[in-house]
């Protein structure tokens, strides 16, 4: 597994090789990883170090990765039968070409932003992808993107990400526990999971609040994740006046954020872009309903999921409050109907059985 986050990251590319890399160990198979970090102490873990930021525009930092990816890389991969590559980095891309070197072919997972925003001229990434075995999509609209962008593909398919079994629905005594721990004085409870990016619009989700928070003065945002927007996006919702209204929790682990998806009655997401956003997934096994920018993966997971998704459009505040505000008005679980979907299509069991179904597709080939 090549992979540029692992957790307590909650990146869909940290979570995936994770929950992955467990399932196939239950199954006898033995994974090994490779991602970005300081030493971290994980079994079967390479570690290659992220070189600072300031100096990415030279060329030097991934020169020094790529070289350190080519040294750690090399023992794992001769080790291995095959490679399942999460995403595409300089590690990632220099993992592919190794993997050419010892003869071993690699799966490719992509989870969005490098098809988005691929302008058909990078042709290492063309290759990349041109030399995977099978390349996989987190939704059918990257894929879409993929084709509309004429990139080479041997084979590809639709992949959509797993949810672990710690986001499920709970007993409505379970779940007034959970809610008390967080809101001992009751209320509205609205949750967001999301690293603070430009791309998940946590703005236009502050500005919401203010408007639902006019109607719902018991209304209160859990916003889960961290990142280089945090300073602003505080200091919006102070200017705001949202106060205790508004929680920032940095980076919460995985099982706490189980218990947050279980407790909230609404889960807001009000990015720009997606692919499948697995956080509302997560909500969604919880029992969670959704309301959604009506960026592709919001719109896909609408389709699929029905009315227990609302879509709204994005960028736009007053949309967002009015969806917000009217699923709070008929507070409800989601429909039996979407257990049933989340159980049948997007539990661990099944996505790794399509992955090593795609396994040995490659090593057949």
């Amino acid at each position: 597994m090549v992979t540029p986050h692992l957790p307590p990251h909650q990146a869909a590319n940290a979570l995936l090789p994770h929950l992955l890399g467990q399932a196939l160990g239950a199954r006898g198979h033995t994974a090994r990883f490779l991602t970005f970090g300081a030493d971290g102490g994980r079994p079967e873990t390479a570690y290659v170090r992220r070189r600072a930021a300031r100096l990415r525009p030279t060329r030097l930092p991934q020169a020094l990765e790529a070289a350190e990816t080519w040294w750690k890389a090399a023992p794992l991969v001769r080790q291995s039968e095959l490679a399942h590559i999460h995403s595409s980095t300089w590690m990632n891309q220099v993992a592919a070409r190794l993997c050419l070197r010892h003869r071993r072919p690699y799966v490719l997972t992509h989870y969005g932003t490098e098809i988005w925003h691929h302008d058909r001229r990078d042709e290492r990434f063309r290759r990349f992808n041109r030399d995977a075995a099978h390349v996989a999509f987190y939704s059918q609209a990257l894929l879409d993107r993929a084709r509309e962008l004429e990139l080479p593909l041997r084979r590809a398919s639709v992949v959509y990400p797993p949810v672990a079994d710690a986001f499920r629905a709970r007993t409505a005594a379970e779940r007034e526990a959970l809610r008390a721990r967080l809101l001992p004085d009751g209320g509205a409870l609205l949750l967001n999971v999301k690293r603070l990016h430009p791309l998940a619009d946590h703005a236009t989700l502050l500005e919401a609040m203010d408007r639902v928070r006019r109607q719902r003065k018991d209304a209160v945002l859990l916003i889960a994740g961290q990142g280089e927007e945090e300073a602003g996006l505080k200091a919006r919702a102070e200017r705001l006046g949202l106060g205790s209204a508004v929680r920032f929790l940095g980076l919460v682990p995985n099982d706490e954020v189980a218990e947050l998806q279980a407790a909230a009655d609404l889960f807001v997401l009000s990015s720009v872009l997606e692919a499948t956003p697995t956080v509302a997934l997560e909500a969604l096994a919880s029992g969670t309903p959704v309301v959604s920018t009506d960026n592709p993966g919001g719109k896909e997971l609408a389709g699929v999921f029905g009315d227990d998704v609302s879509v709204v459009p994005m960028r736009d505040p007053a949309a967002l409050a009015e969806a917000i505000l009217a699923f709070l008005a008929v507070l409800c679980w989601t429909r039996e109907v979407t257990a049933g979907v989340v159980a049948g299509r997007f539990r661990l069991a099944g996505v790794t059985d399509c992955y090593l179904e795609l396994y040995r597709e490659a090593l057949e080939a």
